[in-house]
């Protein structure tokens, strides 16, 4: 890690009058030069807290304070927002739960834990009249150095938007679905899929003992990596994604990585023949993974039509986990065998489980470099990790397309399926 530590003889150029008077320059003994702020948009994602700490925990190391912007942009919006400490100032050692009014919060031990001590909002200030606007001026007044924005490719637009505008962002790819592109894993990702694949391993016992068919409902509206990894590393029998189907509608001048789909013949049918074959070999039991965003040309009338009413998120979405696609997988299975089926949505319970191993150690590389690229005054980019590597990138490459699952991954483990696939 780069030394950034500015001492009382070195200039750090930077005004000691330049942020928001309200704003403390001493937290006990602690002397603060500059503010940053962090927040953490759409849905949680265990590595948010890990990312926070690391974040302040740098940020502090070079005398800089940090406001954690509550309620993702609408914390922006509302002025909502508190001072992040790190252990020796925590509230809990020093009694002070608020300097000027303003909320104080430790982010001691929080590393492992999953969710956002900031809590997250899906608020689209694009989508809000005079949104971007308005978020500058509150930023502005504020006058903090720059702006750290965790998120999916929804919360890395508007962090785009905003440093357009002329405020300093930076940001890092958060989302279990791991469709950002520009970076090979997004933090939450690995936790979402061994949680997936531990669901699947214990749900085949009961399976195998009820002669059930179990259709397992991952997260992943666009991309089905969550499905593909947690559903072959937990030993699903079959499984189906998005890229299935989506990569015969997309456009082929943009997106020429999923070109090898066309070729692929694999739909809910495919499910029922490897079905029926275990049946007929003596295995009343499977299980089936599928991602929540899956659909076919056999499902899709019936998608459309349960999809006309739900609700909407702010950016667009139609939220999933109302619609059930395993829901529906399931009772065409049973339908077409004559068989018992079972639905599990594991989708909140994914992404709120305990930080992996390896979501934390990544995400705790994430808020050093987030903290690093902010004394750099390297803004509008965002870190990503690339070849085991943190490398840095624009946070427009985040805005341009969808991270797929390419082909060979999904021709690769159907091998493990062995008869499901031909070519």
């Amino acid at each position: 890690m780069y030394n950034y530590y500015y001492g009382d003889n070195i200039s750090m150029d930077v005004n000691k009058e330049m942020y928001n008077k309200n704003l403390p320059k001493q937290i006990m003994n602690f002397k603060l030069k500059d503010y940053v702020g962090i927040l953490t948009g759409g849905g949680p994602a265990p590595g948010l807290n890990a990312t926070i700490q690391s974040f302040v925990y740098t940020a502090y190391e070079n005398n800089i304070g940090v406001l954690g912007f509550h309620d993702g942009y609408a914390g922006i919006l509302n002025k909502d927002f508190s001072i992040l400490v790190p252990e020796a100032l925590d509230p809990n050692r020093t009694h002070i739960s608020s300097i000027n009014n303003i909320n104080v919060i430790s982010v001691t031990g929080i590393v492992g834990q999953p969710g956002s001590i900031l809590r997250n909002s899906r608020t689209n200030l694009m989508k809000i009249e005079g949104g971007i606007k308005k978020a500058k001026e509150n930023l502005d007044e504020l006058n903090i150095r720059a702006l750290a924005c965790l998120g999916g490719d929804d919360t890395l637009s508007v962090a785009n938007e905003l440093n357009k505008s002329g405020i300093n962002v930076v940001g890092a790819p958060k989302t279990i679905d791991n469709d950002v592109p520009g970076t090979d894993y997004c933090f939450g990702f690995d936790t979402a899929i061994n949680a997936v694949a531990n669901f699947i391993r214990n749900l085949y016992w009961d399976a195998k003992t009820t002669n059930g068919v179990m259709v397992v409902e991952t997260m992943g509206r666009r991309a089905g990596w969550i499905a593909l990894e947690g559903g072959a590393a937990g030993g699903a029998h079959a499984i189906l994604i998005p890229e299935l189907y989506r990569a015969k509608h997309e456009n082929p001048d943009l997106y020429p990585e999923l070109e090898g789909y066309r070729n692929i013949n694999f739909n809910i049918d495919s499910v029922v023949q490897i079905i029926d074959r275990r049946i007929k070999r003596g295995k009343h039991y499977a299980i089936v993974c599928v991602a929540e965003g899956y659909n076919d040309e056999i499902l899709e009338k019936i998608v459309e039509k349960e999809s006309k009413n739900l609700p909407k998120d702010e950016f667009g979405h139609v939220r999933l986990d109302k619609l059930g696609i395993g829901k529906i997988v399931a009772d065409y299975i049973s339908k077409k065998l004559n068989i018992r089926t079972r639905t599990i949505q594991t989708g909140y319970l994914s992404r709120s489980a305990n930080t992996s191993a390896f979501d934390a150690y990544m995400s705790i590389n994430y808020g050093i470099r987030l903290m690093e690229l902010i004394l750099e005054r390297n803004y509008g980019k965002m870190i990503v990790m690339e070849h085991a590597t943190f490398n840095v990138k624009d946070l427009e490459i985040a805005t341009r397309k969808i991270r797929y699952v390419n082909p060979w991954r999904f021709k690769n483990i159907s091998k493990f399926w062995s008869w499901t696939l031909t070519g």
